[in-house]
């Protein structure tokens, strides 16, 4: 399947979500439609270790999940897991987790030239306001296609608009932020998960069309019809997040 924009190619709509799969295709590919894609764990440049207070909680419909995205860093990941992502049959997608355009540019410089890699995902840190996050999205800019990953409740920033015209080849959605009361009350922040997230996907899916570009869209897909949902309202293709947790474990 070849989209819209020639740099970027993926074998059916239905994706992983970065995070969902660690950082190698699995053996098999948890969900009965053809994987599209493979999207590694988000790596950083250098080795990070897990957030402090990390937690899990859930709520009605789903969970907060506060990880602090740990990875082994760049230069390990690309030592330990290059070989399964040349052998990976879906083209293979490096999650890229940058703590300033510097640190985005100097990891996209690494990985050009790379026949193993297909195209880049970026996720902007959720601090950042539309200006500093194209910044981020220029630095990061290269040979490799770019895709710029945004959690699905900044579908409808004005800033997007200016996607299109700078060589990001897709947008893509993904779980939202949010806050619950911790075990000891205190106010934890993270990502949100789960099947109550889906009408927030299909909104921010119908609102980021009009920025003239492929949309992913991820968030609260456990069935195939909430998927085919997506991609009638005008997703290109579909991010899969916490439902292969369950798919894999039930399998």
């Amino acid at each position: 399947m070849n989209l819209p924009r020639q740099d970027l190619y993926i074998q059916s709509p239905w994706l992983n979500a970065a995070g969902s799969l660690g950082l190698r295709p699995p053996k098999e590919w948890p969900w009965p439609e053809p994987q599209g894609a493979f999207i590694t764990h988000p790596i950083s440049l250098h080795r990070r270790t897990p957030a402090e207070g990390r937690v899990v909680l859930p709520y009605p419909g789903g969970l907060l999940l506060h990880s602090g995205l740990p990875n082994p860093g760049l230069r390990s990941a690309l030592k330990h897991h290059a070989s399964a992502w040349a052998r990976c049959p879906a083209p293979v997608w490096v999650h890229l987790l940058a703590g300033s355009p510097q640190e985005a540019n100097r990891m996209v410089s690494i990985l050009e030239g790379r026949e193993e890699i297909s195209a880049l995902e970026l996720g902007i840190p959720p601090h950042l306001s539309g200006t500093e996050a194209l910044a981020m999205m220029q630095a990061a800019l290269g040979e490799l296609p770019l895709v710029l990953h945004l959690p699905l409740n900044r579908a409808g920033e004005e800033w997007l608009s200016e996607l299109a015209g700078l060589g990001v080849s897709a947008l893509s959605l993904g779980a939202p932020r949010g806050s619950l009361p911790g075990p000891d009350g205190k106010r934890v922040n993270g990502r949100l998960y789960g099947p109550a997230i889906f009408p927030q996907t299909l909104a921010a899916v119908i609102e980021a069309t009009r920025w003239g570009l492929p949309v992913i869209a991820g968030g609260g897909v456990y069935r195939k019809e909430q998927g085919e949902a997506l991609l009638e309202a005008g997703a290109w293709a579909v991010q899969l997040d916490m439902v292969l947790w369950q798919v894999h474990s039930a399998g």
